[in-house]
């Protein structure tokens, strides 16, 4: 059959523009700067959002002010179409007006509203084909921003229901042929049974196919690689993250939408200024940043959950020298570089991933055990007392960045106890903190808006914050100290 209509879709590409996860030299299948997409007068080329923080290219253009290559990359494919994300927000909204202004596609967002007029914010639009096909398209982003974004990146910026102003952008569109959703969001529910994935609203694709007319939603957040995807008459698809892959959609002349993942070569053909660009942000990221007394490599994440990690001990180092605090916690990312005893910029800014600043809160003896408890439901043993990761940890979203290690405190899990009591053992300086007793914990700013499953901590007072990134504390933290000393013991022991 003909085909009516070719969607090409990117979502949370997190500034991957090269053919390079950055954690070493060598080329890798990924990188919108490699990818095509052919167009004609009924092809559309569209994004979901976090499309400028995420990569150690986003990271440099922000500290040196180097200009942002992201919408350049975009307008030479030929995108018509864009939403926001969540951490399109993380560089606060001068350095998203950058961008939008830089766009050539329209920026759709309709749950998005800007007092001061800075963002160039349209809720929906009609695209009409080379052959006469009228495409009625309408971008939302989760409302869960207000909970992880900074006061100071949302200033003069409202983020509402988006169920409820995709309901309303599409009220005032003119009739359509085709209703397409942008949602920069997830699936709440397992497509093939209907079985809940979560009981949040951060992700409501599902309702968003239940009660709105969407015939195909694009989504993202969750990073899934998602094609064929169907729900309640919609057509659903995601990519997963940093530009390895994206979808070719095709609607046919019955009616029906078709879509497919695409792969990504593993080399791109650079203009000089890409090249330039590329040249400057490799030797900067292998500057020497300082050195260690050993190296820190990542193992799995489950091993590194049972037994701990030289990683996370090192940020929390970090953490209390920054902030005080009588205690840390800090998470690891999915993906993790790791440091050679001689560190480089490069091994930082791949290693803490996130444009996290930090928080000090206080808490109670009580509310530690919850959030240690929290963090031992990441574990699920089976009978022959064999341990996995929890599912919740790893559907549908990969989220090993929701268990936290701590410093400062000792502590014990036992697994063989249920879950939500499975502490048997909270101390400081070698003495039961009481459930009652008074403490600073010092956590990266996300963790403190109870993001995570943690929400207990959104009603403890904030004693400071430290509003410097954190892969900056680390970087002053190893010019500070010409040889940082890794302690070998562990502030946590598991028995099954």
């Amino acid at each position: 059959m003909d085909t009516k209509l070719t969607v090409y879709y990117t979502s949370d590409t997190h500034g991957y523009l090269y053919p390079t996860h950055f954690r070493d030299l060598q080329p890798h299948p990924m990188g919108l700067l490699s990818m095509r997409f052919p167009k004609d007068e009924n092809t559309l080329v569209i994004d979901g959002g976090d499309t400028i923080q995420g990569s150690p290219l986003t990271y440099y253009c922000h500290v040196t002010g180097a200009p942002s290559p992201v919408a350049q990359a975009m307008n030479s494919r030929g995108y018509d179409y864009v939403t926001l994300g969540n951490h399109d927000f993380n560089y606060g909204p001068e350095n998203l007006g950058r961008y939008l202004h830089a766009l050539h596609a329209k920026c759709l967002c309709a749950n998005v509203q800007d007092a001061e007029g800075r963002l160039p914010l349209l809720p929906g639009a009609v695209h009409v084909l080379g052959n006469g096909l009228r495409v009625g398209l309408v971008g939302i982003v989760t409302d869960w921003v207000n909970r992880w974004e900074k006061k100071e990146n949302l200033a003069g910026l409202t983020v509402s229901d988006p169920l409820e102003a995709a309901r309303q952008a599409l009220a005032a569109l003119p009739p359509c042929d085709v209703l397409v959703g942008i949602y920069h969001g997830g699936i709440e529910k397992e497509l093939a049974t209907g079985r809940s994935l979560s009981d949040t609203d951060e992700n409501i694709a599902c309702r968003l196919c239940e009660e709105l007319p969407f015939d195909l939603l694009l989504t993202g957040h969750q990073h899934i690689a998602l094609a064929e995807g169907r729900w309640r008459g919609t057509h659903i698809v995601q990519t997963p993250c940093n530009a390895e892959q994206y979808i070719k959609i095709t609607l046919d002349d019955a009616g029906r939408f078709h879509s497919a993942l695409c792969s990504v070569p593993d080399h791109a053909a650079l203009t000089d200024g890409e090249k330039t660009l590329l040249t400057d942000l490799n030797a900067w990221l292998d500057h020497p940043a300082g050195r260690l007394s050993q190296p820190l490599w990542p193992e799995d994440h489950l091993t590194m959950a049972l037994k701990g990690t030289a990683i996370a001990d090192f940020f929390n180092m970090v953490q209390l020298e920054a902030s005080g605090a009588d205690v840390s916690c800090a998470a690891l990312a999915n993906s993790v570089r790791g440091f050679d005893s001689s560190v480089t910029v490069r091994d930082v800014v791949a290693s803490y991933v996130y444009s996290n600043t930090l928080k000090v809160l206080e808490v109670t003896g009580d509310i530690l055990r919850r959030a240690l408890e929290q963090c031992a439901g990441y574990f699920l043993v089976d009978g022959q007392k064999q341990v996995r990761i929890d599912p919740h940890f790893l559907e549908p979203k990969e989220a090993h960045y929701n268990y936290d290690y701590f410093a400062g405190i000792t502590y014990a899990f036992d697994l063989s106890r249920p879950v939500g009591s499975r502490v048997k053992e909270l101390k400081r300086n070698g003495r039961e903190i009481r459930p009652d007793e008074r403490l600073s914990l010092c956590m990266c700013d996300y963790r403190a808006t109870g993001a995570g499953d943690f929400d207990f901590y959104r009603a403890c007072p904030c004693l400071r914050e430290i509003q410097t990134d954190v892969s900056e504390l680390i970087l002053n933290y190893l010019r500070a100290h010409p040889l940082v000393d890794i302690p070998a013991q562990r502030a946590f022991h598991v028995t099954v």
